[in-house]
């Protein structure tokens, strides 16, 4: 297992202080978004060659943004698995978790690469709802409505690494590796839903 670095951290920190308040009701709409943010942006202007390059930047901090969101998600997924000692799924979440942070760290380097900043912004309006849950039932009717959100996290994926695809390589594949992390953490939330339905 890999360790989480120093900036993956501090994003996990940022972000956890909306962890009461319904972070976990917000995730949809975060991923939802990022995934507007970016069509948005693709749709703007023509692929002129200065605006390539800054537009490779801004879909990969969107990237960012994104990886961040999903870290925060599976790092709830773990701590709430344990506490319902369901530990073979809860370190298979906890897996993940370190994962995607590390992914993190590989966006922020190859947007310093390519000479940009990375950045996170989060609206900090509350969440809705809350997250908190008293069965493992309830937990588990949280799971199957969290795997929307996977679902349109990797369609966001998909769509970023299409339009890099031709502009920058390098990124593409990259996010491509960190799209199919992303469709094995919803494998093991089906895989969650049939042990605790069994």
């Amino acid at each position: 297992m890999g360790v989480i670095t120093r900036h993956s951290i501090l994003m996990a920190m940022e972000l956890s202080t909306n962890w009461k308040g319904g972070v976990m009701n917000q995730f949809l709409a975060d991923v939802e978004s990022v995934r507007k943010t970016v069509l948005e942006e693709i749709d703007r202007e023509p692929n002129v060659a200065g605006r390539k390059h800054v537009k490779t930047i801004f879909v990969l901090n969107q990237a960012l943004a994104l990886n961040m969101v999903c870290v925060l998600r599976h790092m709830r997924h773990f701590v709430t698995a344990d506490r319902f000692d369901t530990r073979n799924v809860a370190q298979e979440f906890l897996e993940h978790t370190v994962r995607e942070s590390e992914h993190s760290d590989l966006i922020v380097a190859h947007i310093r690469e390519l000479g940009g900043e990375p950045t996170y912004e989060r609206n900090t309006e509350p969440g809705h709802g809350h997250f908190e849950c008293d069965s493992l039932a309830e937990f588990e009717a949280i799971i199957r409505e969290d795997l929307v959100a996977e679902q349109v996290a990797a369609t966001a994926y998909a769509e970023m690494i299409w339009w890099l695809a031709d502009v920058d390589p390098a990124s593409s594949r990259m996010l491509d590796q960190i799209r199919a992390l992303e469709e094995e953490h919803a494998e093991v939330m089906l895989k969650f839903v049939a042990v605790t339905t069994n």
